[in-house]
């Protein structure tokens, strides 16, 4: 396209859509076994497949593909591979609160099998939205490759996974205490607690005691302990004390009478307990504590269970039995108030589990569930961790991980729910009890379980490549190259992925891991819709296209956190624009040099510039130092080329300076379009460019093109040009100046570009000087600038003349010296010296014009 047909502004509105159709046409996200290249393989961490694309998504899947892209572009065959997560206890409730809404109906009253039926509907329907707003993100996966962990492939791949491990004796049947969310009736992982500050209520509890041994120790006829839950002490079998608490040693082995339930229960001596927590004594839940759990087998404790799945009081609760856990703790409050057993009532602040789906108070309750025994499997993860088997962005995280590894409990991995792998253990007619894919015969029922969300996405590496069959691609594309993640899931996901690719595959799933920053709301907080400081991406998406925001992520993202800028999006439309306008000159150079000539200093700097450029961004890239690489492109391409090389083409170019140019403005495309890939795909479509930007090979680093004679000689040059620009503009002066130049330089850029005839010999009266680097440019000065360049450097003098008086008081402040940090100091005596070289300076040139 000729520069007049190019639109003067990029309009993503208009192209995005249409590329990305270009692309998918071309089927260039394909990618299948290929015995002459080397693989590359990323697997999309499978979103909810009732999720939404948000601020986590678009930093993590612009990370993904900006990965991918540029491996595809260095020859690698790249595969990103996509999938949504079936997203058990998510999708459930949804599918609940619907047939409510719209039928006035439970799951309880269409059944089990009608129920299930409707919710691989939901999920058929609701995962178009996330796998469109992908594609809208730009992704470039493979979609013929698309898998979802209720597929059935991907079931055949959970179910067999199950049964070797229950049959290698890891997985069993036990009692203990899980996250109960009543509201579900449901076991669920930690990952789905949300823990908020809650005001509640410190309750002092009298225990009478029960031995007929008189008072305690004080004097009391009872034991005082404090509770924010006085509706589990219905549970109560024991109290303890802290063995070396000399204000209890003596009731230890007597007996006391738990209220209500007229049980009685020993006071026991364990080093768990706190003495300066409460009254110093704890009281025994084995039934609905994790730490009472714990206390309760080193005592060999019976746990009792006063709570219905609903979280309402059983049986054994008394006369509460049928009433809610709220109702329980305001008459049991009440009642211990009647009969004198009620003490001091204090006001606390204190953490609250809430289930994350919909938001009930989340009850530690002992129930028979299936667990993974993980020693077995957390030992060659530790050991692949500690050799480096596995390298991880930051490396904290690597260690992190084997900690956690080093002390993991055994996994929970059954939930009470309908939707989901449904656990593949069979009960038959005479007690048998069988691991298997189907039923082994007549007369045997199903579990009536599923299994944990995160058990089938432990698989995920292995699984979407076609386990446990043999496959091409299994054997082609694992293990993968890299996984990148937030570090929530590090453990939940990441660690047990380790292990499952360990132990089904021999190898670790992925070479490299990178754990994300997490995009804050802008006042820095976590983004959550309850506070409503959400932001879509969709939205910016819309207002700043989509390549802008995808820059603006990567800009801020490190191994830090950060607060989300809409500033940084503005930067990357600004980049964008300013890219788009080089476009349309660069579309009238030339691919071929016009004549034989000679490439000049500025020719081969912008070479070698260029070149390193490439060297150091696709290093950082590699490393996963995506902020650092945003910088240094941007630096490049913004300062280097475009204020420098740009300008120098038109003001004083050789022949080849046209087709250097179009070189490294389409070498900075291909830099630039894995994390920009539709503004760089429409540039080089209207530049001229062969094929699509996408097929492009990425640049390599030419040790050929490195010049460091042209890098010092256009240095030495910009500093020359900037320092005369700078005196026009505090002077006011303008026109062809004359003047005196320092060795190194090229003459013929600083003359155009400075608009400074250089001569030997300077005949003024006055001259300017002017510090440029390592040398000086000199300036002839008319009469009437003399006098302006005297006026404005006595000013300038009493500026600095005022700081350094203000830093010399500062730091002849003992006090100051003393107490301020170190580094504050040193900043200070740092300003002070630079203040005072260039006092010196400003009063030699004052010097030359009087």
């Amino acid at each position: 396209m000729s520069q007049a047909e190019i639109p003067k502004t990029y309009d993503p509105k208009a192209v995005e859509a249409r590329i990305y159709e270009e692309w998918e046409h071309s089927g260039a996200f394909e990618a299948d076994p290929h015995p002459e290249k080397e693989p590359y393989c990323i697997i999309l961490p499978p979103p909810n497949v009732t999720g939404a694309l948000h601020m986590g998504h678009a930093l993590n899947g612009t990370i993904q593909d900006t990965l991918t892209r540029r491996a595809r572009m260095k020859g690698y065959e790249a595969l990103w591979l996509p999938g949504v997560d079936h997203a058990s206890i998510a999708l459930q409730n949804v599918v609940e609160r619907k047939l409510m809404r719209e039928e006035d109906k439970t799951k309880w009253d269409v059944g089990r099998e009608e129920f299930v039926e409707r919710c691989r509907e939901f999920a058929r329907e609701a995962r178009s939205q996330i796998l469109s707003q992908l594609k809208r993100l730009g992704a470039s996966v493979d979609w013929r490759r698309l898998r979802y962990t209720m597929d059935k492939r991907y079931d055949d791949s959970v179910l067999t996974a199950f049964v070797e491990l229950y049959e290698a004796g890891l997985i069993y049947r036990g009692n203990r205490i899980t996250n109960w969310c009543p509201r579900d009736r449901s076991a669920i992982s930690d990952l789905e607690v949300n823990y908020e500050e809650v005001d509640g209520k410190l309750y002092g509890v009298r225990y009478p005691y029960a031995d007929g041994k008189g008072p305690g120790p004080d004097g009391n006829a009872y034991v005082q302990v404090f509770t924010t839950r006085p509706e589990t002490i219905l549970g109560d079998v024991a109290l303890v004390v802290n063995p070396d608490d000399e204000r209890y040693k003596n009731i230890v082995g007597r007996r006391v009478t738990v209220p209500f339930v007229e049980r009685e229960v020993e006071v026991l001596a364990d080093d768990y307990v706190d003495p300066a927590f409460g009254t110093g004594v704890l009281k025994v839940t084995p039934a609905h504590d994790p730490n009472d759990f714990e206390i309760g087998r080193r005592h060999g404790l019976e746990a009792v269970n006063v709570l219905n799945p609903d979280g309402t009081v059983n049986e054994r609760g008394a006369e509460f039995a049928g009433m809610t856990r709220e109702e329980t703790r305001k008459d049991i409050a009440g009642r211990l108030e009647e009969e004198g057993l009620l003490g001091e009532v204090k006001e606390h602040r204190h953490r609250v589990g809430h289930c994350d789906r919909c938001g009930a108070v989340i009850e530690p309750w002992l129930s028979e569930q299936w667990w993974i025994s993980m020693r077995e499997l957390a030992e060659p993860a530790i050991e692949a961790l500690r050799k480096g088997e596995i390298t991880v962005y930051p490396d904290s995280w690597r260690r992190e991980t084997i900690r956690w590894l080093e002390n993991l409990q055994d996994w929970n991995v059954s939930r009470q729910l309908w939707w989901g792998h449904r656990i593949p253990v069979w009960y038959g007619p005479d007690g048998e009890v069988v691991a298997a894919k189907e039923p082994p015969g007549e007369g045997y029922e199903q579990d009536k379980d599923v299994l944990d969300t995160w058990f089938s996405s432990a698989l995920w590496p292995f699984a979407t490549l076609g386990w446990p069959e043999e496959t091409q691609d299994l054997s082609y594309f694992y293990p993968t190259s890299l996984l990148s993640t937030a570090r929530e899931i590090m453990y939940l996901w990441v660690a047990r992925m380790i292990m499952t690719g360990l132990r089904f595959r021999g190898e670790v799933p992925f070479k490299k891991v990178n754990v994300h920053s997490i995009v804050l709301a802008e006042d820095g907080t976590k983004m959550s819709k309850s506070k409503g400081n959400t932001i879509n991406p969709l939205d910016l998406f819309e207002e700043y296209g989509t390549d802008a925001v995808r820059f603006g992520l990567l800009y801020q993202s490190s191994t830090q956190d950060f607060s989300y800028s809409y500033e940084r999006a503005s930067l990357g439309r600004g980049f964008a624009t300013k890219l788009w306008n080089m476009a349309r000159f660069v579309s009238g150079c030339p691919a071929e040099a016009q004549g034989r000539d000679e490439a000049s200093d500025s020719d081969r700097w912008i070479l070698s510039a260029f070149n390193q450029t490439a060297r150091d961004y696709d290093r950082l890239l590699e490393e996963c130092e995506f902020s650092e690489a945003m910088r240094l492109v941007y630096d490049f391409a913004w300062h280097d080329l475009a204020d420098w090389y740009v300008e120098i083409s038109k003001a004083a170019p050789t022949r080849e300076t046209p087709r250097i140019l179009r070189e490294v403005f389409e070498g900075v495309l291909r830099l630039l379009h894995p994390v920009m890939p539709f503004v760089t795909e429409e540039m080089h479509r209207v530049i001229g460019g062969e094929g699509l930007l996408v097929r492009q090979e990425f640049p390599k680093f030419d040790p050929a093109l490195e010049d460091a004679g042209a890098s010092r000689i256009l240095e030495q040059t910009r500093l020359a040009v900037s320092a005369v620009r700078s005196f026009r503009s505090e002077s006011k002066g303008d026109g062809e100046l004359v003047g005196r130049v320092p060795e190194g330089v090229d003459l013929e850029v600083f003359s155009a570009l400075a608009r400074v005839r250089p001569t030997e010999n300077l005949h003024s009266s006055s001259k300017a000087t002017l510090p440029a680097g390592d040398g000086v440019v000199e300036l002839a000065l008319s009469e009437e600038m003399r006098r302006e360049e005297i006026e404005r450097l006595r000013k300038e003098i009493g500026r600095i003349e005022g700081e350094v008086k203000r830093a010399e008081g500062k730091l002849s402040n003992e006090k100051f010296v003393e107490r301020a940090p170190a580094e504050v100091v040193a900043a200070e005596r740092e300003k002070l010296d630079r203040n005072t070289g260039l006092l010196k300076t400003l009063k030699t040139r004052l010097d030359e014009y009087l």
